[in-house]
Formats: structure tokens, C-alpha cells, sequence
């Protein structure tokens, strides 16, 4: 072999070397991860676990006496519920009568709410469910006087007054009355008292009303009537139950815009 080859072949053996111990190198610098072996064991363990919790609930027979108790309870808990909403909460009737048509047609069904006046007094014009004063009914009517006020009808015309001075009318009432007033139409005079509200039906023809009770309970010569006094025929504060927003049979309708 002449000097040529054997520098070659020494070349060659530099380049080997070098590459190798760069590889060497490169193989130092990775990392290695071990797992702890604890962690592989909780971890089977959680599996486990979740297999076997799904396979008893798989597994567990039918019981009808515990599955009767858990509808009784569903049942006992949706009454409650319904009690406290239709108690405390809306107000859902049926008005039988005429006296507030055309806004609330006869035999319609309304819903308020009884929360309404939790924050505010009622306002005038509000039509509004009462615990009526002298039977153990529920009447639906719209506010036309409020407390402290003095509420005149003259001719079917309504002007409103408080300390002497007119702070209300003649009002409009064409958007809600039914047809013509011409029964009851006056003169009437109201001193409404302190918490109390004078009340008056949309349909002022046939509406048991402030006028209706003023005519034949508080001016009618009878002692053992319940209309015992003047401030008889308004309705009291704590008497409103709440009020009335819309019917919704048999058609719905907004009845306080």
C-alpha cells in the first residue's frame, strides 16, 4: 500500500471517529423519562374502580318500593311548588260576569300577579282582583280613586280632585268603556279614605260597583247589613290581591297597557 491510500484511509477513519463521538454526543443529551411506577398503579386503581362502581349500578336489582317513595317525593315536592305559585305568586281566575267587558269578555280566564304591589301602591286605572267586602268572593275591577282623593261623577263624567284642587279630568275613558254610560251615571261624589281605593267596572251599564254598593248597601236602612259605614264601599289596601295583566282564554288579550 503506497502513502496515498494510507493517508486516505486515515482520513477516513478521522471522519468515523468524529461522527461517532458527535452521535455519542447527541445521545448523551436526550432525556430520559421514567415514570414512577406508583403513579401507573394509582392511576389502575381509579380505573378499577370506576369499572366496578358502573358494574354494581348494572348489577342492582329492581326495587319497586323504593322507586314508589321516589315518585311520591317528586310528586309531594311539584304539589308544594304549584301551592306556593298559584298562592303567592300569579293569579289565575275566571271572570263569570259582564261588568268588565269588552276588556275581560264574560267567562274569560285572566292572569296577574300578586307580587305586583310589592314595591308600589297601585296606580290608578290598574284593573285589579280584591277580596270583595261583603261576601266571600273575588271581584275584578279597575281603580278610578286613590287614597286621599275625592272622585266626582257628574253626567257620566269623571273629574278627581285632592285638597280641593283638580288634579284629574273629565277623564277619557273611551279606550276601555263598552258602550255609552247612561246607567248610574251620577251625581255621585266619593271621599276616598286613607288606604283605600274606589273601584268602577268597564262596563258601566251592569257593573256592581262604588256606585252600585253607595245605592243599595250604604244608604239602605238595614243594621245587620255587613255595609255598616261610608267607608264600606271602597276597597281597602290589604284587600287587593293583585293584578291583572292579560285573559289567555278563549282569546289572550293585554288588559292593563
Amino acid at each position: 500500500m503506497n502513502n496515498d491510500e494510507n493517508n486516505e484511509l486515515n482520513n477516513n477513519e478521522d471522519i468515523l471517529t468524529s461522527e461517532t463521538t458527535d452521535n455519542c454526543e447527541d445521545f448523551e443529551q436526550v432525556e430520559v423519562i421514567d415514570y414512577d411506577i406508583d403513579d401507573k398503579l394509582q392511576t389502575l386503581e381509579i380505573v378499577d374502580d370506576i369499572k366496578d362502581s358502573k358494574n354494581s349500578k348494572e348489577k342492582e336489582p329492581f326495587n319497586l318500593k323504593k322507586e314508589i317513595i321516589s315518585w311520591v317525593k317528586m310528586l309531594l315536592i311539584a304539589a308544594v311548588i304549584a301551592y306556593l305559585i298559584v298562592n303567592y305568586v300569579i293569579i289565575n281566575a275566571t271572570v263569570p260576569t259582564a261588568s268588565m267587558e269588552n276588556t275581560i269578555p264574560t267567562h274569560s280566564r285572566i292572569m296577574g300577579l300578586r307580587l305586583s304591589y310589592l314595591f308600589h301602591d297601585p296606580e290608578r286605572l290598574d284593573i285589579v282582583v280584591f277580596d270583595y267586602q261583603f261576601d266571600d268572593l273575588t271581584y275584578v275591577k279597575r281603580i278610578i280613586g286613590l287614597p286621599g282623593e275625592t272622585v266626582t261623577i257628574i253626567n257620566g263624567q269623571i273629574t278627581i280632585s285632592k285638597d280641593g284642587q283638580l288634579i284629574d279630568g273629565p277623564l277619557d275613558e273611551s279606550s276601555y268603556l263598552k258602550e255609552e254610560w247612561l246607567v248610574g251615571t251620577g251625581p255621585y261624589t266619593f271621599d276616598v279614605p286613607e288606604d283605600c281605593y274606589l273601584v268602577l267596572g268597564d262596563n258601566r251599564n251592569n257593573s256592581a260597583d262604588a256606585r252600585y254598593w253607595y245605592d243599595n248597601y250604604y244608604l239602605k236602612d238595614d243594621p245587620e247589613h255587613p255595609c255598616n259605614s261610608y267607608n264600606d264601599i271602597f276597597v281597602k289596601r290589604d284587600a287587593i290581591l293583585g293584578k291583572v295583566y292579560f285573559t289567555y282564554f278563549p282569546t289572550f288579550s293585554f288588559v292593563n297597557d
